[in-house]
This record gives C-alpha cells, sequence and structure tokens, in this order.
C-alpha cells in the first residue's frame, strides 16, 4: 500500500509517468480489480484516466503492476491524483513480485 487518500471530490484524474530516467517501463493498471490500462510504457507524457466516484462506490483501489523493471529496475512511476482542487504527487515502485495498491477514498 503506497497511499490512501481520503476525498469529497466527484471526479479523479490520475496521471502516470515514469519516475526518473525514461527507460522503458511498462505497466497495467487495475481500478477496483478492472483492467484499465494494459501493457503501456511510461514517459514524460502522461498515461491518464479519469474516475467518477460517489456514495454507491466510495472505495477506489489502484494497483499497478510492472509489466517488465525497465533497463533499470524497479519498475518507477509517478502517479499524479488530481481530485477537486487537491493535488497528489505518489512515487510508487512496483517488481515482478510486488504490485504498488493506491486507495482513494470517498467521503462526501
Amino acid at each position: 500500500m503506497v497511499k490512501t487518500i481520503t476525498t469529497s471530490a466527484k471526479e479523479l484524474k490520475i496521471e502516470l509517468y515514469d519516475n526518473g530516467d525514461i527507460d522503458g517501463d511498462r505497466i497495467s493498471v487495475y481500478h477496483n480489480n478492472e483492467l484499465i490500462v494494459s501493457n503501456k510504457t511510461l514517459t514524460d507524457k502522461p498515461i491518464g484516466f479519469t474516475i467518477k466516484t460517489d456514495e454507491t462506490a466510495p472505495v477506489h483501489e489502484f494497483v499497478m503492476v510492472a509489466e517488465n523493471l525497465g533497463s533499470i529496475p524497479p519498475n518507477t512511476a509517478l502517479m499524479i491524483v488530481t481530485a477537486g482542487s487537491q493535488r497528489y504527487e505518489l512515487f510508487v515502485t512496483s517488481t515482478e513480485q510486488k504490485n504498488a495498491v493506491v486507495k482513494i477514498l470517498y467521503r462526501p
């Protein structure tokens, strides 16, 4: 578990970049056990997606899976979460044995 964020924002914007040297890291991302990013290469351009939040789905768990380790292990990413006016910068690391998990809780 990298971090748990609590927010009242109705929309979450997630962006993922390679952290540090761009070395060919590839990732997949699951949102609540559903694949939403499949085997994409991290670069200096964001891999981005938006998630809606509400009372019917208050827990949002994001799992970053390393598809490879790039040329400089481990697989590292900068995850920027924008929730309303709040912005969070998270440094996430995953290996072939360990995934990175970020949980976002919606609280109106």
